[in-house]
């Protein structure tokens, strides 16, 4: 076979690209054999995303998807189709309307500006027609009480009314049923010790200032109420308490005439004549040409001229 192809080349290179023609056919064949068994494509569904949710090539510095709520079960979170009729939610049932909490009835503006007013007018020396304004806030606060009993404000309002008209046995009264109710309403222990004190009872006034002072050193009535100790040592000639307490007294309210007056006068009787001059100089200043001021201020600073001789 080699040797005749030797000598007949032509007839050689006919077999050899016969052959290759046929090798070519061949492939095609099995070519079109393998496409014909291909997977055929998938109809897309209406409404569905052809955009892949996730990168083909994610790169690896990417940060992870951050999931803000957990998923919710299959039964909290029911899946609708688009070929599922919307259903209608029932709505729900009307809430029953409630009654409105009942609100406690204070005092306010009707008791407390009538006690205000009758304050003003007695400070313009109209003393019938504060008297008027002090019945009217004493009715009006009893009327409270009798609805409600432990109206803690009216108590006190009732109370400073009372004391303004000095019905002091009736402000130990109704501070005693107000205490009863609250024992820490310093408001009533204040005003009760001012009673006392008009009563001449001396002992449970100074019981009553010391506990307020005590518990409300910064208290509103704080001032008023060293002042009374103040008078209560006075009274009983205790004048290095009477001193400490009116002291006590100007610092917390300085503008009184009145209460420097009385402190230059303890300090006059325990020979403390110099103190006492300063004294007797802030309640002059306080009320110019007052002639008890001028009177104590020139004795003082004659006494304390023999003093020093």
């Amino acid at each position: 076979m080699d040797i005749a192809l030797t000598f007949h080349w032509p007839l050689a290179r006919f077999i050899i690209m016969k052959r290759f023609l046929l090798l070519c056919v061949l492939i095609a064949v099995v070519a079109g054999f393998a496409f014909s068994q291909e997977v055929p494509p998938v109809p897309v569904q209406p409404g569905q995303n052809l955009v892949p949710t996730q990168p083909l090539f994610p790169s690896q510095s990417a940060a992870p998807p951050v999931q803000t709520s957990p998923p919710l079960p299959p039964a909290q979170a029911p899946v609708r189709t688009t070929a599922q009729p919307e259903q209608a939610q029932p709505a729900p049932p009307p809430v029953p309307a409630q009654p409105a909490p009942a609100v406690q009835r204070r005092p306010g503006p009707d008791a407390l500006q009538n006690y205000r007013v009758g304050r003003d007018l007695e400070a313009r020396n109209r003393f019938e027609e504060a008297n008027t304004y002090y019945n009217e806030a004493v009715k009006i606060c009893i009327e409270e009480l009798n609805r409600n009993n432990t109206n803690m404000d009216s108590y006190t309002v009732l109370a400073w009314s009372l004391l303004r008209q000095r019905r002091y046995a009736d402000v130990i009264n109704w501070g005693d049923r107000a205490l009863r109710v609250n024992p820490g309403d310093y408001r009533i222990v204040e005003t009760m010790g001012e009673a006392y004190f008009f009563l001449n009872d001396y002992e449970h006034a100074l019981i009553m200032m010391q506990r307020y002072a005590a518990s409300m050193p910064r208290g509103d009535r704080a001032s008023t109420a060293y002042f009374y100790m103040g008078e209560i040592y006075r009274n009983q000639r205790k004048y290095l308490h009477a001193d400490i307490a009116y002291t006590t007294a100007v610092t917390l309210e300085g503008s009184i005439f009145l209460w420097w007056l009385r402190l230059g006068t303890v300090r006059e009787a325990a020979g403390e004549y110099t103190s006492a001059i300063q004294a007797y100089e802030r309640a002059a200043a306080l009320s110019p040409g007052n002639r008890e001021a001028a009177e104590a201020l020139e004795r003082t600073r004659r006494l304390n001229t023999t003093a020093q001789r």
